[in-house]
């Protein structure tokens, strides 16, 4: 693909340029001094070479942004290198670019302006340290890449395409463990049925009824065939284990306190040894998305997946129809939300 180069003059810094020429060339036809007709000619082709090897090397540039790894805590020092990558055998003091730092999650957008030589034939390397404030994903992107001449006459501007991406979570370990021991008992099980197809006849697992077991569980049809009581074998997903609904909401303030306290929350249970669920709620598919924690590993891409989430306040409406419409077998679950501008947990019976 063809890169599009514009070029911008700075008049200003020519228009002062001509007058020390004009005057230049002046005391020459005055004088007539070896020196002034040296200082003339110098002063002639100078600027026409320092323009041309702008243009040239602009082209040889070739920039390049790397980050040193994909996911950070909060206000975790991050670092970002700019590499210039020079080919030619000219040198450009100053190359200017606008990096954009996007929180495609929280919608918060900065900018920040660098500047840096690029050395004649080798790579130069500018490092940034970042801390980011804020949970979300983050989108590190620079557009355009300026060069100026050497002698400062003219811009040109290169459009470039550089991206990377950081997750930034929350700090682990950052507060006390919460303790969870109160929720312990209402540890739900998701049991969720695998079924292949509308005829029950291809359910996976069909067996005769067992005193104790549940009613609705009882396949009505295949027993009215058989004469006997046939009961559907439904299959758990995610064995015993702790379902977080998060209610996260378009206040940034609100949800990033929810998804810190559900952070440490998670990391209470799994030290007790009880995998968690997340639930959040995706507005544009009106589904749950689920995400399945054991470890703190799982737990942290989880929250990458979460940050790809828009933020939407109607689930919170009728959030808890959702969760019997969605989730009909499962038991009870723990309400994750902001109350009086605090976060609050609640248990709640999901039927």
């Amino acid at each position: 693909m063809e890169q599009k180069i514009r070029y911008k003059i700075r008049p200003v810094r020519l228009i002062f340029y001509l007058i020390f020429w004009a005057a230049a060339f002046f005391f020459y036809n005055v004088f007539r001094s070896y020196f002034l007709w040296l200082a003339v000619l110098v002063m002639t082709f100078l600027p026409v070479i320092s323009v041309a090897g702008a243009v040239y090397l602009c082209g040889r540039i070739v920039p390049e942004l790397l980050i040193d790894r994909p996911r950070a805590a909060k206000t975790e020092e991050i670092l970002l290198e700019l590499h210039l990558r020079n080919d030619a055998w000219w040198l450009a003091l100053h190359c200017q670019m606008q990096l954009s730092f996007s929180n495609t999650f929280l919608e918060r957008v900065s900018t920040l302006s660098v500047q840096m030589p690029a050395a004649i034939h080798r790579d130069s390397v500018l490092t940034l340290p970042f801390r980011a404030v804020e949970l979300g994903r983050y989108t590190v992107s620079c557009g355009l890449l300026n060069v100026q001449d050497v002698m400062g006459f003219l811009y040109c501007q290169k459009e470039i395409s550089l991206s990377k991406e950081l997750s930034v979570i929350p700090r682990q370990n950052a507060v006390e463990p919460i303790d969870v021991t109160g929720f312990m008992a209402g540890a739900a099980e998701r049991e969720e049925s695998r079924q292949k197809g509308n005829d029950f006849a291809q359910v996976s697992d069909v067996r005769e009824y067992i005193s104790g077991d549940r009613f609705r569980d009882i396949h009505w049809k295949l027993s009215a065939r058989q004469e006997t009581l046939m009961v559907k074998e439904r299959v758990s997903m995610a064995g015993s284990e702790m379902v977080l609904m998060l209610k996260l909401v378009k206040d940034s303030a609100q949800t990033e306190q929810i998804l810190e306290f559900a952070w440490y929350l998670g990391q209470s249970f799994m030290e007790q040894r009880l995998p968690v669920c997340l639930l959040c709620w995706n507005q544009p598919a009106f589904q749950w998305e689920e995400y399945d924690c054991g470890t703190m590993q799982e737990l942290a891409e989880a929250y990458g997946g979460i940050f790809s989430l828009a933020l939407s306040d109607r689930v919170n409406e009728n959030a808890g129809e959702h969760m019997r419409n969605c989730y009909p077998f499962l038991k009870s679950y723990l309400a994750v939300a902001v109350q009086d501008g605090a976060v609050r947990v609640q248990m709640c019976e999901n039927n």
